[in-house]
């Protein structure tokens, strides 16, 4: 429980410096977060994927 609150408190203050230090919703940065996510995602399914076949 106090990790979940602790993600709470990382997450919403992010998102205030951001939006505090870049205005609004920040859109290029979210967009290139998500895209980084992905990428992130897919390199460790196919590491995981070539570790799987040896």
């Amino acid at each position: 429980m106090k990790y979940k609150v602790l993600g709470f408190a990382v997450w919403n203050g992010g998102r205030w410096y951001l939006r505090r230090r870049y205005g609004g919703t920040p859109r290029k940065l979210f967009a290139a977060g998500v895209i980084a996510a992905v990428l992130a995602g897919t390199a460790v399914a196919q590491r995981r994927a070539s570790d799987a076949r040896h």
